[in-house]
């Protein structure tokens, strides 16, 4: 659970700003209508030469509610400010996925991928939400298997960066810090320290690495793009 908040943290620090006047351009005429329904379907983003749609952002959206539990299964509101960071997730999601055929990942187990698509299968199903999407199997078997293979490879590369602190160097910090502790001697602090100083150096880490496979596949939000330059 707390890598999995320290990856939350650092995914939305990760696309937080950005510039692009291809980016207005696309998402201001590439519009269009999505057959058989009156949802509609815009490009938000680049990664390397995958293309991602505003439908395909809501598709994961839902998938991802769907895996958390929630009983909230609705499409977003295009223009609020929490779709921009669900267009960033699919983002990162296709960049570490590419990453993860780089390394040569191991797949995953068929039995795991096809309980958890039975599983989610039946929790959409009474979306009403979900079946305007009217997403396909190739879709829906294509997204899941991205979103699971990347958080299996973002866990991966978070163990392996993982480090340890010393007890030095948490003793530096309460130091440093001393006024947030008062009069409470540092043993009573010790562990609680290291263990918010390994969040904080996962998180840099994290940060680092996305942001070089940001460079590498020339990822963009064009939603960003818009708002930075309104």
């Amino acid at each position: 659970m707390i890598i999995e908040s320290v990856i939350k943290k650092v995914l939305v620090i990760f696309f937080l700003v950005s510039s692009c006047s291809l980016g207005a351009e696309l998402l201001a005429n590439q519009n269009k209508k999505t057959s058989g329904q009156n949802l509609i379907s815009q490009v938000v983003g680049v990664a390397g030469e995958n293309v991602v749609t505003s439908r395909e952002v809501q598709i994961v959206n839902l998938l991802e509610k769907a895996q958390k539990g929630s009983e909230e299964l609705k499409l977003i509101d295009s223009e609020d400010m929490k779709f921009s960071n669900e267009i960033s997730q699919v983002l990162i999601e296709i960049v570490v996925m590419s990453e993860a055929n780089v390394f040569d990942l191991s797949p995953l187990k068929k039995e795991e991928f096809e309980s958890e698509s039975a599983r989610l299968q039946k929790k959409l199903a009474a979306s009403s939400d979900w079946k305007k999407l009217q997403v396909s199997s190739l879709e829906f078997e294509k997204f899941l298997r991205r979103k699971m293979v990347a958080k299996k490879f973002i866990n991966l590369k978070s163990d392996s960066m993982k480090g340890i602190i010393s007890d030095q160097e948490a003793k530096d910090y309460f130091e440093k810090n001393r006024l947030k502790f008062g009069q409470v001697p540092f043993t009573e602090f010790k562990e609680n320290i290291k263990t918010f100083l390994s969040q904080q150096q996962l998180e840099e880490r994290l940060t680092a690495w996305f942001e070089v496979i940001k460079k590498k596949y020339k990822v963009k939000n064009y939603q960003n793009e818009i708002r930075s330059v309104m």
